[in-house]
């Protein structure tokens, strides 16, 4: 599971490696595509107007690739202490700088080199440790990063030959960096040196996409330290003009988008998320056909990726295309292998949370516009009387996001085609709990109460929606009919008491 207990390893993103991070042949260097939370953290930085400016960060790593564009202006020194050589050879501590600039742009960054896999003697590798701290120290770091360490704690690393007094040497290190008030982060998982010292904030990352795979993936074991934080990140990395091109798509900026993004196709016209991020670019600036085409590019290269397929039929939908449409979602149920509602009893989506968790594996940077996702797909096949399937999707939509009220109300009325009035009322609860503002979850519920006979309650759901909108006149038809039937029930009930 974590194989040597007794030498130091890599944390965080162990698997990358040189050749993710730079693509000697091509000449193209790639970033991390920060996820969710390191992109709040920027955004949250930006807020408070914190950038890192006037700060200095240590890298203790495996080393940096100082010509990547996004780290050469960055790097205030770099030392190594392996005698290898300051040149990141494995790609970890490259990556592990890149998000640290990332999130910090004003950050002054050292990298220390104090990794390297050449068979050095545990003493050595102990030692390195050390080294780079004094060294930090000296260079006037506010903080140190080391995403490195040692499965084992100091005291059984300490019976190993000959290294009690390198142990020693790191954890007097990093005594001294603490009494210069430096703050020092260490990956979950590497217990040495995160026992060094009870102040030292023990970081848990865990690689989202691989976590499922096997135990080797993962940075958080059992008997490990507590992490002191916790955060999720994706191991996944784009080329830096892929990446610029996102930055300005996200932002809105869809002109000066493709202009990376064209850029991006030249260079590497074989990477999906291009044509992907390209397809955005041309749907927000209403040119559907262009966006088609980017979308059947990306399709071509990675034909699995339902996400593509619901953007390409959004885009047909707006050109009311909408048979092509419904064959796109058709596609992203097949993908998601949403073949039959995961539910016998209707009601039970309303209180179950037993598919939440696995859900949230495939949408876990956006559930919100996940949900909103499958609550479009749904409306478009109820359009098309496709019932069950739309079904489906508001279901889905409402286990992405329990506080959908449009996929409540929706499914509430497909619940009430069906004549299972009871469980539609239900629905209509919550859509009223959740949104009382929207007419139709009042006269939804107000409808299906009278279906149910419970004349006296419909009305004053009926009355609610008429107040809401005076002009709907489905509900003042529905308000007349109940009436009626009241009206009806009264004088048979005179009727009977007279007899």
């Amino acid at each position: 599971m974590l194989g040597d207990t007794s030498k130091v390893r890599l944390f965080g993103n162990s698997r990358i490696e040189i050749d993710d991070v730079f693509d000697k042949k091509r000449g193209i260097y790639f970033v991390p595509m920060l996820n969710e939370g390191t992109s709040s953290a920027i955004n949250i930085n930006k807020m408070h107007g914190y950038t890192g400016k006037g700060a200095k960060a240590a890298v203790l790593d495996s080393g940096v690739l100082p010509e990547h564009p996004y780290l050469k202006n960055r790097l205030e020194a770099i030392e190594d202490f392996t005698g290898n050589g300051i040149e990141d050879h494995m790609g970890h501590g490259t990556v592990v700088t890149l998000i640290m600039a990332m999130t910090y742009p004003d950050i002054s960054i050292l990298s220390g080199k104090v990794f390297e896999n050449d068979g050095a003697s545990l003493p050595e590798q102990i030692n390195r440790i050390a080294q780079g701290v004094n060294w930090a120290v000296d260079r006037g770091a506010h903080t140190i990063s080391m995403s490195l360490g040692f499965a084992k704690r100091k005291e059984d690393l300490s019976k190993e030959t000959n290294c009690s007094e390198a142990v020693k040497n790191v954890c007097d290190a990093i005594e001294r960096a603490i009494k210069n008030d430096i703050k020092i982060n260490v990956a979950a998982g590497a217990n040495f040196p995160a026992d060094c010292h009870k102040s030292i904030i023990v970081v848990g990352a865990v690689d989202r996409k691989k976590l499922s795979e096997n135990e080797e993936h993962r940075t958080l074991f059992t008997n490990d330290i507590a992490p002191t934080i916790s955060y999720f990140f994706d191991s996944y990395l784009v080329p830096t003009f892929v990446y610029e091109g996102y930055l300005s798509l996200s932002n809105g900026l869809y002109e000066q988008a493709l202009k990376s993004l064209n850029t991006a196709v030249g260079k590497d016209p074989q990477h999906y998320q291009v044509w992907y991020y390209q397809g955005l670019c041309f749907y927000g600036l209403k040119r559907y056909a262009d966006a088609i085409q980017s979308f059947d590019a990306a399709i071509a290269i990675d034909p699995t990726d339902g996400d593509v397929w619901y953007r390409k039929g959004m885009a047909l939908e707006a050109l009311s295309q909408s048979d092509k449409a419904i064959e796109c979602f058709d596609k992203v149920l097949e993908l998601e292998g949403v073949t039959s509602l995961p539910w016998t009893n209707q009601t039970e989506s309303l209180e179950s949370e037993s598919c939440a968790e696995e859900i949230r594996k495939y949408y876990p940077l956006n559930l919100d516009f996940a949900s909103d996702a499958w609550c479009n797909m749904g409306c478009f096949y109820e359009q098309t009387n496709r019932y069950d399937e739309a079904a489906k999707c508001y279901d889905k939509a409402i286990r992405l996001n329990k506080k959908n009220a449009k996929a409540y109300n929706n499914l509430g009325g497909i619940l009430g085609r069906r004549g299972e009035y009871d469980a539609s009322v239900k629905y209509f609860d919550r859509a009223i709990e959740l949104d009382p503002s929207i007419v139709d979850h009042w006269y939804n519920k107000g409808l299906a109460l009278s279906r149910l006979k419970r004349y006296t309650e419909s009305l004053e759901f009926l009355d609610e929606a008429i107040e809401k909108d005076p002009s709907f006149v489905m509900a003042s038809k529905e308000r007349i009919r109940v009436l009626k039937k009241l009206n009806e029930a009264g004088l048979k009930a005179k009727n009977q008491s007279s007899s």
